[in-house]
């Protein structure tokens, strides 16, 4: 779905369910269920049946519910935006409205109000009728405003939306600019919430369930009645609840594990201690001889010019790799290792684990982007420029680096 759903830590199933109430005293039931799972919101199923007050519901549903009520009864006005609802102002719209004996919903979509009422009656028997086989209902809403609620989602065109007789005009900010009702009438096309198909005389159901399942995150379109709000915050709150007793439980569950680990750790290794302690000597036999010895081999091998185990051709060939095209080397010393004509290694060294390079740059820029390359060498721990200085004889810029690794 297009909606984001990061974050969503509400609800993650319920049902939303289209009531149309017939001339006859029957309904149409259109149900839809909808659930989250991993990030993605999916369409469970979708039924529609005929029933009546008997029996409302023909199976089983145990998720939270939200109805929308259409049809006969449900009456709905238009009129200039309204700041507030009294009985008063409500009375030119509806003649000898007594505010008591209706449920009244206010849909404001840009500067226009759509209010929709049904009598308290009708709806009451609806509501009773899903709680007696064991429905629990926490929204409800009139006519077919609840459709704003997806109004993104669904695939409408020419600023016109029409499914299952109801016809809305629409603006170019997607704002209701008038809203009828013909019976028969349908989009002509195949309606699709995102990427899924989905039959016309759902999409009131799908809408309902959706404002359910986000109630926490949009402004609700509902008829405000008290009952349904508590119940509504007491299954929320038993649900946060549950979930955060889950999150503690595992929780502790962890830290039980870690004290396990980090006792049976330590409780090794103090085993392993003592076991050294017994087996160790109190005395180290000639251990000023022993630390003479390596003294010694110490100091031969930083006069034999050892390289951390670098080999020279790896030092070479490193750093050949990385010479431009425009810097000409004429001297690579390693350790500064002094050769005769003999070819004897000198006995003292006056720089070990350093390189010192020699040679020639057309400039200085490009002697700072070489120096900046070698840098970025892992064995390279510092590169120093000892000497830069233009030689007028070659015409060019003579320079001496010295590499620590």
């Amino acid at each position: 779905m297009a909606f984001s759903w990061k974050g969503q830590k509400g609800l993650s199933g319920c049902a939303g369910a289209e009531v149309f109430i017939k001339a006859d005293g029957t309904f149409e039931l259109r149900l839809l269920h909808i659930s989250l799972q991993a990030s993605q919101l999916l369409v469970e199923s979708k039924k529609e049946y005929t029933v009546s007050l008997d029996k409302i519901l023909p199976e089983e549903l145990k998720a939270p519910l939200a109805i929308t009520l259409t049809g006969r009864g449900v009456l709905i006005k238009k009129t200039g935006k309204l700041d507030l609802l009294s009985e008063q102002n409500l009375q030119h719209l509806f003649p000898n409205l007594k505010l008591a004996e209706f449920y009244v919903q206010h849909f404001v979509s840009g500067g226009t109000s759509y209010v929709a009422i049904v009598r308290r009656e009708v709806a009451d028997a609806i509501l009773k009728a899903f709680k007696k086989q064991g429905a629990t209902v926490m929204l409800m809403s009139l006519g077919p405003f609840v459709a704003d609620q997806v109004l993104p989602q669904l695939n409408s065109y020419n600023g016109n939306l029409n499914f299952d007789g109801h016809q809305v005009s629409l603006n170019q900010e997607k704002e209701w600019q008038d809203y009828t009702y013909t019976p028969g009438l349908n989009a002509g096309f195949t309606l699709k919430i995102d990427i899924e198909v989905m039959p016309e005389q759902f999409i009131l159901a799908y809408a309902t369930a959706f404002q359910l399942l986000l109630h926490e995150r949009l402004e609700l379109i509902e008829v405000e009645t008290e009952g349904l709000a508590e119940q509504l915050a007491e299954y929320t709150a038993k649900l946060k609840f549950k979930r955060n007793s889950m999150l503690v439980l595992g929780g502790i569950f962890v830290l039980l594990l870690l004290n396990f680990l980090v006792f049976s750790h330590y409780n090794a290794a103090n085993e392993e201690m003592a076991g050294r302690a017994g087996q160790q000597t109190s005395v180290t036999v000639n251990k000023e001889k022993m630390e003479a010895d390596v003294k010694e081999k110490e100091a031969m091998v930083k006069n034999l010019g050892w390289n951390k185990g670098l080999p020279y051709a790896y030092l070479c060939d490193q750093l050949g790799q990385t010479v431009p095209g425009t810097i000409t080397l004429t001297e690579l010393t390693v350790n500064n290792l002094l050769t005769t004509g003999s070819s004897l290694l000198k006995e003292s060294l006056a720089e070990p684990f350093t390189v010192r390079l020699k040679g020639q740059a057309e400039n200085v820029y490009v002697l700072n982007d070489w120096m900046y390359v070698l840098k970025q060498k892992p064995w390279i721990k510092k590169v120093q420029l000892e000497k830069y200085l233009a030689d007028e004889q070659q015409q060019t810029q003579v320079f001496t680096l010295i590499l620590n690794f």
